[in-house]
């Protein structure tokens, strides 16, 4: 995950550092240094460091997951800390207009986050289909993320109580957490999103039914993928592809490839792409290397 900031506003999507970072250190970090005691001074400390942090629909699970939820702690540690001591009225008047700025550019991404929560486990019948549990991370990611604009607006309203604009961001933040709901809704909605995705899959028509590659690739399988069942083999290639150097064209190597349906032990359907490659000899073609593609995709074993 990418590192977490705060300041006067959110980091860019391209990891460019705001605020605190920019002068050293995370915003965890930065947040558990005392504040020094003079107003003007632990003014000036707290608002350089404190800010609405964006996550960018990162934090999901294990340890970006734990980094995003101590930088949020920390950050609320900040302004209760500050809040419960002598604060620079002037100070605070200054920064009014970078806090402001912040609040106008949580809306889009509050309404951003939602949108990708929704759309967890939702692809188009050619995309790569990730784990279940890799969509609930993504979906986790877009709910921590929505937690992270929320509180920062929640501070930043108790820090200037007559910013209205701050009160309407706030409400467009739990409104969206509502829709959310909790781990249970979001694992329910991954599961629909990707049942009804999965439902549009298909094996593509085989371009050959050259019986002596759908031989080969059913023969080399087990090999690439063990433990699985082959249900289909079709070609996606009608004739060789053969590459020539482009200084002599001569040929070097030559390429045809499949899609392979298999079972798993478990009873779900896969789309696996295989090549065979074969290099030219000088007199010829050897009997190559078959290699697997890209990612497998899932798909029903009745609509094979």
């Amino acid at each position: 995950m990418g590192e977490c900031c705060a300041g006067h506003g959110p980091c860019s999507n391209d990891g460019q550092r705001t605020g605190a970072q920019r002068r050293g250190g995370s915003p965890s970090a930065s947040a558990q240094r005392p504040l020094p005691p003079e107003p003007v001074k632990r003014t000036w400390d707290f608002t350089r460091r404190f800010g609405i942090i964006n996550l960018g629909g990162r934090g999901g699970c294990g340890a970006d997951a734990e980094q995003a939820k101590a930088a949020l702690d920390a950050s609320n540690r900040l302004l209760e800390e500050f809040l419960s001591g002598p604060a620079d009225a002037k100070k605070l008047g200054l920064e009014r207009k970078n806090y402001l700025a912040q609040v106008l550019g949580a809306g889009p991404s509050i309404d951003t986050y939602l949108t990708a929560f929704n759309n967890v486990g939702k692809r188009g019948p050619d995309g790569y289909v990730p784990s279940a549990e890799q969509d609930l991370c993504n979906a986790r990611g877009q709910h921590l993320s929505v937690l992270a604009v929320r509180d920062g607006l929640a501070g930043i309203a108790r820090l200037y109580p007559d910013m209205n604009e701050a009160q309407v961001a706030l409400a467009q933040a739990n409104a969206a957490l509502t829709k959310m709901g909790g781990e249970e809704s979001a694992t329910q909605m991954v599961s629909r999103n990707r049942s009804g995705s999965l439902a549009s899959v298909r094996l593509k028509p085989a371009l050959s039914n050259n019986p002596q590659w759908i031989a080969g690739f059913r023969s080399a399988f087990p090999r690439l993928v063990p433990g699985q069942t082959v249900m289909k083999i079709h070609p996606y290639s009608a004739n060789w592809y053969v590459h020539k150097n482009e200084t002599t064209s001569y040929p070097e190597y030559r390429q045809i490839g499949a899609w392979v349906a298999a079972k798993k032990a478990d009873g779900t359907c896969w789309i696996h792409s295989v090549d065979l490659w074969q290099n030219f000899t000088g007199s010829g073609f050897d009997s190559g290397e078959y290699k697997l593609g890209g990612p497998p995709q899932q798909i029903r074993c009745e609509n094979l």
